[in-house]
C-alpha cells in the first residue's frame, strides 16, 4: 500500500453488539525507505488500530484489511501461494497458510481454470480498446477465419462500456466544478475504471476481496511488480486463457490512487469522507441489495455522488427478499426498483442509462452481451 492511503483507512473489525470499531489505524513499515519522500509504497508490515489494537498485514504490498485476516489468507491459499513467496506471509499466519496449502490439490483443477478465465475477461473488458491506437485486432485469431459478427459487435460496442460513460460522467462533473477531490470504488476489480477517471479526481481508493484482482490491478494501474503472467481466451484449443497479453502498464504512481484488500459489506474506510462512490455491477450479487444505496450514503460527504452500474441478473434467493421491498407497480422493472431503493436511502437520481453494452470476449467464437442501468444518484443534504 502506499503511505498517502492511510487516512482513508478504518478499522473494519466488528465490535461485540455494536457495529464495526472504525478505528484510525497507525502504519508499521518493516523496511521504511532510507531516503525521506512524499510518497513510497509499503511492501510489507501492518496496520494496527488505534482503538482496538487489531492488526493488518501488508504482504506484498496489499494490505489485508479484513475482520478475520487469518480466515481470508486460508479461504484464498490457491491464489496467494502462487502470487507471494512463503517468507512474505507473516510467521503469525504462516502455519496455518501451509496447513491450508497442503490440504488443496496444488495442480489445476475445473474451478482454477474457469477463475483464471473469468479474471482474463475482467481484465479485458477493463484495460482493452476496440479503437487501439497500435492497430491490434487482439478479438480476432492467429490463424484461421475470423467472425464478421463478432468483428462488427466489438468495432460498434465494446468502446461503448460503463467504464467509458463513467470516466464521460466523472469528466462532466469536474468541469461543473464539482469537487473530485476524494474518490472510491468498491468491488473494483482490476481497477480500470481508475486510469480512465484520473485526469479529473485527485484521490481514488479501490477497495475489492479479491487478492488476485488487487494485485492485478496495483500492477497495471499502479506500476507495482507483478510475479504472474497475463493471457487472454482464443479458441480454447489453445487452453481457457493462451493468448499472451502486453498491456500498457503504469510507470509509476504519484499517491493519488491505490487498491487494498476488503470487503464491500465492511469496508474498511472512513464514513462521510468521500465526494464520489463508484460500484459497477454488484448490486445483483448482494444478498441485500438495499444494503449498497445505504452504504454509499454513509460513506458520502453531503452532496457527493453515487455511480451505480449494474445487468441485475438477480438470484432467485435475493430476488425473493428485494420483491417484498419495493413497490408492486415496479417488480417488474429492476431499474426503475434499484433506482427507488436509492431514492429510499436518501439519494436524487440526476442521471440514468437504461440500457447500455456490456461485453464479454469469451473466445473467438463467443461473445456475451449485456444490457446494463447506470445511475447517477446525488446524496441529500
Amino acid at each position: 500500500m502506499l503511505n498517502t492511503t492511510l487516512p482513508f483507512l478504518r478499522c473494519p473489525k466488528k465490535r461485540k453488539g455494536k457495529d464495526r470499531c472504525a478505528g484510525k489505524l497507525k502504519l508499521a513499515s518493516n523496511h521504511p525507505p532510507q531516503q525521506r519522500t512524499e510518497v513510497y509504497e509499503v511492501r510489507s508490515g501492518n496496520l494496527t488500530c488505534k482503538d482496538c489494537g487489531s492488526r493488518y498485514p501488508i504482504i506484498s504490498g496489499i494490505v489485508l484489511l479484513v475482520e478475520n485476516v487469518s480466515e481470508y489468507l486460508v479461504s484464498h491459499v490457491k491464489g496467494i501461494s502462487r502470487l507471494v513467496p512463503l517468507p512474505e506471509i507473516p510467521l503469525e499466519y504462516r502455519d496455518d497458510f501451509l496447513t491450508a496449502k497442503a490440504e488443496i490439490e496444488i495442480e489445476q483443477v475445473e474451478e482454477d481454470l474457469e477463475a483464471q478465465r473469468v479474471m482474463a475477461l475482467y481484465l479485458m473488458n477493463h484495460y482493452l480498446s476496440a479503437g487501439d491506437e497500435s492497430g491490434e485486432r487482439w478479438w480476432k485469431p492467429r490463424s484461421g477465419e475470423a467472425s464478421p459478427l463478432i468483428d462488427s459487435l466489438i468495432r460498434e460496442y465494446w468502446d461503448k462500456s460503463p467504464i467509458v460513460q463513467i470516466g464521460q460522467w466523472v469528466s462532466r462533473l469536474a468541469k461543473q466544478g464539482e469537487s473530485m477531490s476524494t474518490v472510491v470504488e468498491l468491488g473494483c476489480g482490476v481497477g480500470g475504471i481508475y486510469p480512465v477517471i484520473r485526469p479529473y479526481i485527485k484521490s481514488y481508493l479501490g477497495v475489492d476481496s479479491s487478492f488476485s484482482s488487487i494485485a492485478l490491478a496495483r500492477h497495471v494501474a499502479l506500476g507495482m511488480p507483478y510475479s504472474g503472467s497475463i493471457a487472454i481466451p482464443e479458441d480454447l484449443l489453445q487452453g481457457h486463457s493462451a493468448r499472451k497479453l502486453k498491456l500498457r502498464v503504469a510507470k509509476g504512481f504519484d499517491g493519488s490512487g491505490d487498491f487494498i484488500v476488503g470487503d464491500i459489506d465492511a469496508p474498511p474506510l472512513a464514513s462521510e469522507s468521500w465526494d464520489l462512490c463508484l460500484v459497477l455491477n454488484a448490486i445483483d450479487m448482494l444478498e441485500e441489495p438495499a444494503s449498497l444505496p445505504r452504504l454509499q450514503h454513509k460513506l458520502l460527504k453531503a452532496g457527493g455522488i453515487a455511480i451505480q452500474t449494474g445487468p441485475y441478473i438477480w438470484h432467485e434467493f435475493v430476488s425473493k427478499r428485494l420483491r417484498p421491498l419495493v413497490p408492486a407497480e415496479l417488480r417488474g422493472d429492476s431499474a426503475r426498483a434499484v433506482e427507488w431503493l436509492y431514492e429510499q436511502a436518501g439519494f436524487t437520481i440526476e442521471d440514468r442509462i437504461n440500457h447500455l453494452p456490456w461485453l464479454f470476449f469469451k473466445h473467438v467464437r463467443q461473445l456475451e452481451i449485456y444490457s446494463v442501468h447506470l445511475l447517477l444518484a446525488r446524496k441529500r443534504a
